[in-house]
């Protein structure tokens, strides 16, 4: 299934876009719809002019009320399951903007009305229906936004299954194929050769941290267990890298605690998760990304969780291929069956992969 970018991306050029596209359409029909209204009783050039402008003055209004709803109200209480938080936030908010739009229908529609000699808006003394009718109008309002939003992230999910079905006929023969590539070495060498015209000073270091990585696939990679201590060392190693690379947009909180003295683990089980999270990591657009990883080590039990971040209204499914998380986890049922326990959780803000380990039962 093709994604459209207009729809989908969280390019700031095509956000643009589409907001002002969806805000053009919507000043249009309101528009269109008070002309109808007018039709007859008032000469075309008036209705036609006095409706635009009144409409398209109104609208900021509109815009502060949806976007309160989808950017505010969707990712902290709907998305996390307050639901009756929700529901009384939304009823608080279109009270506030039944207020508003009733002090814009008071005090600057009439002044519109006049520039184009038109009469003057009447105003029912009925007060429940006049709340009522603006009850109706502002959540109709917010209820398109929010079906809207709501309706792009199940599109968004349709695709993210219609991609895993894809790449589980795709990867199936592929896991019977035995150890992973160290994919994470052509990347940095790709940085280095990046970075070696812009910033010449870094080459060293990261060359040197290379360097270890590749002394580490070259002996160690056809070993049944390595030391688990010169894993984590690597993956420091490794984490060095990438901040190396990516100074301006990237930040790592990463904490290893417990004792490891003495403890063994699989090859290529840890990098290439937290590798994973780099490469999905990079083929996103956000200002900012994020990766928190923590690993525990306590009496023979290894947990590791490692988290990046992601755009709310994306799955970063779409944005990076599974391959590595679904061969690591053929690769743990071989190796620690029924001793390992690898759950990939999807949240709003971040892509979580946890993993435990009892590395006392491994089949070696």
């Amino acid at each position: 299934m093709a994604v459209n970018p207009l729809v989908f991306s969280n390019n700031r050029r095509y956000r643009i876009a589409r907001h002002s596209l969806f805000w053009l359409l919507w000043i249009i029909y309101y528009t269109v719809f008070q002309i109808t209204y007018w039709q007859g009783r008032h000469p075309f050039g008036q209705t036609v002019g006095a409706s635009l402008v009144e409409v398209t003055l109104s609208t900021p209004l509109d815009m502060v009320f949806c976007y309160s709803i989808i950017y505010y109200l969707l990712p902290r209480f709907l998305y996390k399951g307050h639901y009756i938080q929700m529901a009384l936030l939304w009823m608080l908010f279109s009270f506030l903007f039944i207020l508003v739009f009733r002090w814009y229908n008071h005090q600057v529609v009439p002044y519109i009305r006049e520039m184009f000699d038109m009469p003057p808006p009447v105003f029912s003394k009925n007060v429940p229906w006049l709340f009522l009718n603006l009850f109706y109008q502002i959540n109709m309002e917010g209820g398109l936004a929010a079906a809207i939003k709501l309706g792009k992230m199940w599109a968004i999910k349709q695709q993210e299954l219609e991609l895993l079905k894809k790449e589980k006929q795709h990867i199936e023969p592929t896991l019977q194929a035995g150890a992973l590539q160290p994919v994470f070495l052509i990347n940095a060498l790709d940085k280095v050769e990046q970075l070696a015209l812009t910033r010449p000073p870094l080459i060293p270091d990261m060359m040197k941290k290379i360097k270890s990585l590749l002394l580490y696939v070259i002996y160690d990679n056809n070993q049944a267990s390595v030391s688990l201590e010169k894993e984590l060392y690597l993956l420091e190693e490794y984490i060095g890298l990438e901040r190396t690379g990516n100074q301006d947009s990237l930040k790592v909180v990463a904490k290893i605690m417990g004792n490891l003295s003495g403890e063994r683990i699989a090859p290529f089980i840890i990098l290439p998760l937290v590798e994973n999270g780099f490469r999905q990591l990079a083929s996103m657009n956000m200002p900012e990304k994020c990766m928190d990883l923590e690993v525990r080590v306590d009496d023979g039990h290894f947990n590791m969780k490692v988290g990046w971040s992601k755009p709310i209204d994306s799955s970063t499914l779409m944005n990076g291929n599974t391959l590595s998380l679904q061969h690591i986890g053929r690769r743990l049922n071989l190796l620690y069956p029924e001793s390992h326990e690898l759950k990939v959780t999807i949240t709003t803000e971040q892509f979580i992969v946890n993993l435990k380990i009892n590395l006392n039962r491994a089949i070696t």
